[in-house]
């Protein structure tokens, strides 16, 4: 679980991925690229996080201070081609620790993660879009990198297969003076029938009064729940995974809670989750300008998870090991 311990000056503007995200973190300075591709091997089940080399950024903060983190251009693919059925799964993390390499204090919340089996031969490589937000437990120097894992039924009888990070994988980091984050904690997750919608992940977000524009982040773990599934029931052998549309639904408030104002929504995303996929998380975005709120002060954000077709899918509550947040999201404002 260690942290690369070389640092690099901070360089670059963020990239066409981020920017389509949100035109908030365009002025971010992301570190260094990384120098070569980093390759590592499957296993067969989910070790630990290796981190990628020349990821890591260290940084002074102040109890409570809020960190925006991103990824840029973090993909993983495989060395040599994969055939029908060697399907890879993969888990891609932000993780932060102090600067001195020692772990944050027990039950802070460390970093959050982006999940997805590669489905060969249609799919030669997948690429993460991680967001999160670092809250600094202490005063202090603090590291964060960006980290990766693979694992597959396939890693059996000797049988070896390598995946790599090819060159360019950046982390980013950015601080704004209304910046939140939110967690599903462990019990509040839940599973979704075909043909229903969920509302979760709520939290009222408060933006600076004197920003012009406010980004709304909304990020889903998402299974599907396949017949005989260990992690969710209700499952059966008449589908082959879930066809998920999940969106950002904002609610403008006054300060007194009240409602002031339409509901305003996000794109509505579609996610194809087959059995061989087994697993998605699925980034939303909504981006609004202050003139849209009309004059109300906060919003209650939510995230909106509906089962179009298929076996029902599950919601991924609470953290994974190391406290890295599952479903999670983030505000923040900004002007332009």
């Amino acid at each position: 679980m260690r942290l690369s311990t070389t640092f690099r000056t901070a360089a670059a503007t963020a990239g066409a991925l981020v920017l389509a995200l949100a035109g908030a973190v365009s002025t971010a300075a992301p570190a260094s690229a990384v120098s070569a591709d980093f390759p590592y091997e499957v296993t067969r089940n989910a070790g630990t996080y290796l981190d990628v080399p020349g990821t890591a950024v260290t940084f002074d903060a102040v109890a409570g201070e809020r960190s925006f983190l991103w990824s840029r251009y973090f993909a993983t693919e495989p060395v040599d081609a994969l055939a029908a059925g060697d399907n890879i799964g993969n888990t891609l993390a932000i993780r932060c620790r102090n600067a001195d390499d020692t772990a944050l204090p027990a039950g802070t919340e460390a970093g959050s993660y982006w999940a997805a089996n590669l489905v060969p031969p249609g799919e030669t490589s997948l690429t993460g879009a991680l967001r999160w937000v670092f809250v600094a437990p202490a005063d202090g120097s603090y590291t964060c990198g960006l980290s990766v894992v693979s694992y597959s039924s396939v890693i059996v009888n000797g049988r070896t297969v390598t995946m790599r990070v090819p060159a360019g994988a950046e982390l980013a980091r950015k601080t704004y003076p209304a910046t939140a984050r939110w967690t599903l904690l462990a019990g509040s997750g839940t599973t979704v029938a075909r043909a229903t919608t969920a509302t979760t992940l709520g939290y009222t977000y408060t933006p600076s009064a004197s920003d012009t524009d406010l980004v709304l982040y909304q990020d889903a773990a998402l299974s599907t729940c396949a017949a005989g599934s260990p992690i969710c029931s209700g499952g059966t052998t008449a589908h082959r995974g879930t066809t998920v549309e999940t969106w950002v639904e904002a609610q403008p408030r006054n300060a007194d809670g009240s409602l002031c104002g339409p509901a305003l929504t996000g794109p509505v995303s579609r996610w194809n989750i087959t059995d061989a996929k087994h697993h998605q998380t699925a980034a939303n975005t909504l981006h609004l300008t202050r003139a849209q709120l009309g004059g109300c002060a906060q919003v209650r954000t939510t995230l909106k998870v509906r089962n179009v077709d298929g076996n029902p899918v599950k919601i991924h509550d609470g953290y994974a090991s190391g406290t890295v947040a599952a479903t999670h999201g983030a505000g923040i404002s900004y002007s332009v």
